[in-house]
């Protein structure tokens, strides 16, 4: 039933977003709240201990660089080559998928079942790397090397994610049961903030979409399921557990589409921005489906 609720609230809300694109576009500025609620929730829900658990296996969170930073430019540029994208939409593929993880993973993760405290250390990490991974692919499969806003990038992660988990931490810490018997809920408060939020970028992105044009559109789709599916795989194939296998299959599908895009814009051209905003799109749309199925797996 809460699966079912969960779909009925995304799907509203995406509809929401495209027939009335004005009225969810002037809530642009409730995005970045919405992200910290999130995270403060899910902050809730954790301990110490849990991050101390993950630090002590430090290899599995550098397999999930090491797919997160091959699998996907690997695969995007391969898909742009297959569908014979022009060029700026292949700049397009490829910085999205040059990119750090995203901070919805970590929330995708958490409706999944997954490991939060490892979602959010790969999250960190890739981030950190960003700043040599980003131009590296950038350069050898566009032959053109782009700088990464690394101080920006770090005091975001930061503010978005680490300070409102370790705020959630806190609050678990300081009021003991009290906050546990909210916990039930937290799950639904979460839903609702990103299904809004996926409604203010489908309104701001609106747009864009009939632009891309349809082999554009496969690609993104594709190369979005192609991190989802080899996270997964490839995780339970090199010994991770369920658990662990779901969470990086949620870390290497979903990205930061919002540094390609502004990279997109800055070094290249419009055209290119927009597979990383219909990425955006996608990976939102289609992780929160896929945490549906996480969940009984």
């Amino acid at each position: 039933m809460r699966d079912l609720l969960f779909v009925v609230l995304l799907l509203l809300f995406s509809c929401g977003g495209v027939l009335l694109p004005d009225l969810f576009a002037g809530f642009r500025g409730l995005v970045v709240p919405l992200l910290v609620v999130i995270m403060l929730s899910m902050g809730i829900t954790l301990t110490p201990a849990d991050f101390v658990r993950i630090l002590r296996r430090p290899w599995i969170i550098l397999l999930g660089a090491l797919l997160q930073f091959s699998v996907m430019p690997l695969s995007g540029f391969l898909l742009a080559l297959l569908f014979d994208l022009n060029l700026p939409l292949t700049v397009g593929v490829v910085l999205v998928g040059s990119a750090p993880g995203g901070t919805a993973s970590n929330l995708v993760t958490y409706l999944s079942g997954g490991d939060l405290p490892y979602s959010i250390s790969m999250t960190a990490f890739s981030t950190l790397l960003a700043p040599l991974m980003t131009p590296l692919w950038s350069w050898l499969l566009l032959g053109k090397s782009v700088p990464v806003p690394f101080l920006n990038m770090a005091l975001t992660t930061l503010k978005i994610v680490v300070l409102p988990v370790a705020a959630g931490m806190f609050l678990r810490n300081l009021a003991g049961d009290r906050i546990r018997r909210i916990e039930g809920a937290l799950p639904y408060l979460s839903v609702l903030s990103i299904s809004f939020i996926i409604a203010v970028i489908l309104s701001l992105n609106r747009d864009k979409l009939l632009l891309l044009g349809p082999e554009a559109t496969a690609v993104v789709l594709l190369h979005n399921a192609t991190g989802f599916w080899a996270g997964f795989f490839l995780g339970k194939a090199l010994g991770l557990d369920t658990k662990l296998a779901k969470t990086l299959s949620v870390e290497v599908g979903m990205q930061n589409s919002g540094l390609a895009t502004v990279l997109a814009l800055k070094f290249f051209s419009p055209l290119s921005a927009l597979p990383p905003a219909v990425f955006s799109l996608s990976q939102n749309l289609m992780g929160i489906l896929l945490s549906s199925y996480f969940r009984r797996v």
